[in-house]
């Protein structure tokens, strides 16, 4: 096969492995506590969402979560607010849309706690379908209010040890989804460059596998060059001029 061209199917081959690697291997399942940015006024109010990704047949999940509450409280006393099961009055909690779009739910705050700066709640499907929810979405709505100008992280805790060693994410056979987490953080400065975002250092390392894999195509058409016309007319004549020499010496 001509250099050339082999040199360009095997820098087509890598290219595509690192695509299928990068882009199309399962993602694996992860929860997320909002981060949100600029906060610089006292009193004022504003929704932290927890999110899931990449999860199949989701059918209840549990959190506990933590903050400051030196700098941040739940809301209270909205209409719509969840009424935790240990008393106390209603606070901003609310069931994100992602479960409940797999059928009807029952969600339970078991407390919330604004002097400790702790809830403990979660979701179980009542009427989930045989598929549960999959995919990505928001499975938690919270209302804080800021009651000092400052930055506090919002982490999330193993709510039964006893099961898991994080927050809880179960699917309809009962079994424990395995995922990754990602804290919240409530602060007044602004966003981080892009430079210093996860999805910007994923970037370049995909970027930099895929100049990787042209400098590997490169280099292989360098260290491998194509003979000279000369010598490809020689080496393709070279046959009969051994038969000339054969029927010479004979």
């Amino acid at each position: 096969m001509n250099r050339k061209v082999l040199g360009l199917l095997l820098l087509f081959v890598v290219i595509i492995g690192v695509v299928v690697y990068f882009y199309v291997r399962p993602q694996q399942p992860a929860l997320e506590v909002q981060r949100i940015y600029d906060l610089t006024e006292m009193e004022q109010t504003f929704l932290v969402n927890v999110s899931v990704s990449n999860v199949k047949s989701l059918a209840q999940w549990s959190l506990d979560l933590t903050w400051n509450p030196e700098i941040i409280r739940l809301t209270t006393g909205g209409p719509n607010f969840a009424i935790p099961a240990m008393g106390g009055p209603p606070v901003g909690l609310l069931e994100g849309p992602f479960l409940r779009s797999a059928g009807s739910t029952f969600f339970i705050v078991n407390f919330a706690d604004n002097e400790q700066g702790e809830t403990l709640l979660g979701a179980v499907g009542a009427t989930a379908s045989e598929l549960g929810a999959t995919g990505s979405g928001v499975i938690l709505v919270m209302n804080f209010t800021i009651i000092k100008v400052g930055t506090t992280t919002i982490e999330m805790h193993p709510p039964f040890p006893s099961i898991t060693n994080q927050s809880v994410l179960m699917n309809l056979q009962g079994e424990v989804i395995s995922h990754t987490e990602t804290n919240g953080l409530i602060t007044e400065k602004g966003p981080p460059p892009m430079w210093a975002s996860m999805d910007f250092q994923y970037s370049l390392i995909d970027a930099e596998v895929i100049v990787l894999a042209l400098a590997t195509g490169i280099v292989y058409l360098r260290t491998h060059p194509r003979p000279p016309k000369s010598a490809r007319r020689r080496a393709e004549l070279q046959p009969m001029i051994d038969a000339e020499d054969q029927v010479d010496s004979d």
